[in-house]
């Protein structure tokens, strides 16, 4: 009898553990739905100097800086300047409009975004004045992974506001799996990714991709469960080149190992320690090559020459597959 009890409660658990499982793969279905469409064989590009390309090749990493420290000043915060981005009923998703208000009542102060800049405008004469001299080309969906997102520019108040509400009637949000608190995640998801997405209109020539990720540097309201910032990417620092002061950013790279690390459930650590530990695993991890497409040199004296230095820097670590070419663009560059 007892036995048969036993069975009856594994079945019972079983069958909540299988729901609860279709929940979370309807609310990762719709949160999906929130990500900007990337073709299989879309490129982005990253402008930046002869340094930050030997810099790029040699590590086999991407450096996201904190968003404190990026050139735009207004990033990640124009859109709670939005408070009267929306009317009365404009909403049709009381999920989205509750967590929208939120976002607006209570602006954040943390610095806990990391960001690194690509455009979809290959061989731009505004951008090679503005960043440096050397475009790579990046196989966009392979910059994606579970810390790691890709976030379009959208330049206008309208052009947001038309996103969010296209966005808070897709019909993912039915189905009849996903419970209020399921609801209420998506929609803080929903205005989270706008956030991301909202830049500067001063900035609209450029039609900005970005790669972010979020990494906390503190305890916050979580200081009893540091666990749950496991997954965030351990942060650095390096010494500001013009005004000599720290600047935290974060690693992206890829590796076979991601993953393989098991820490036991059991061990308590500080978040400094989580940290630490963080630190050390990212360190021994073997990078793989990034996934560059091209590399664009831009206007310049000794174009020539760049192009075979750039040749013997990729072969002498491995890449065997960019394409190198040299731009048009008639600018003396100097």
């Amino acid at each position: 009898m007892a036995n048969a009890r036993g069975k009856l409660n594994d079945l019972k658990k079983r069958s909540i553990l299988s729901d609860r499982e279709k929940q979370i793969e309807q609310l990762k279905t719709l949160m999906k739905a929130f990500a900007d469409t990337l073709s299989d064989d879309e490129v982005i590009y990253h402008y930046t100097s002869a340094e930050g390309l030997r810099g790029i090749i040699e590590s086999n990493e991407i450096w996201l800086t904190n968003t404190a420290f990026v050139n735009d000043t207004t990033e990640g915060k124009i859109l709670q300047k939005s408070a009267n981005l929306f009317g009365d009923t404009d909403f049709s998703n009381s999920y989205v409009e509750a967590k929208w208000k939120t976002f607006i009542r209570w602006p954040s102060e943390d610095n806990n975004h990391y960001m690194i800049s690509f455009s979809r405008k290959r061989n731009s004469l505004e951008q090679w004045r503005a960043y440096g001299s050397f475009c790579i080309g990046f196989e966009a969906k392979k910059l994606v992974n579970q810390s790691f997102n890709l976030y379009e520019g959208v330049y206008s108040d309208q052009e947001i506001k038309d996103w969010i509400l296209q966005k808070e009637k897709i019909a993912e949000w039915q189905g009849g799996l996903l419970d209020d608190k399921l609801k209420d995640a998506a929609a803080f998801h929903l205005i989270y990714a706008a956030s991301r997405k909202r830049k500067s209109d001063y900035y609209k020539e450029e039609k900005e991709v970005r790669l972010i990720a979020v990494s906390n540097h503190t305890w916050g309201f979580y200081h009893n469960s540091p666990s749950m910032f496991e997954k965030d990417p351990p942060i650095h620092f390096r010494v500001h080149s013009v005004y000599k002061v720290p600047v935290p950013y974060v690693k992206f790279f890829i590796s076979k190992d991601e993953g393989k690390e098991n820490k036991q459930e059991s061990v308590k650590e500080t978040f400094i320690q989580m940290q630490e530990r963080k630190l050390g695993e990212e360190k021994n991890k073997k990078r793989e090559q990034l996934p560059i497409k091209e590399i664009l040199i831009g206007p310049m004296q000794h174009q020539e020459g760049a192009k075979v230095g750039c040749k013997v820097l990729l072969e002498a670590k491995g890449y065997k597959n960019v394409d190198l070419n040299i731009s048009d663009i008639p600018y003396r560059g100097f």
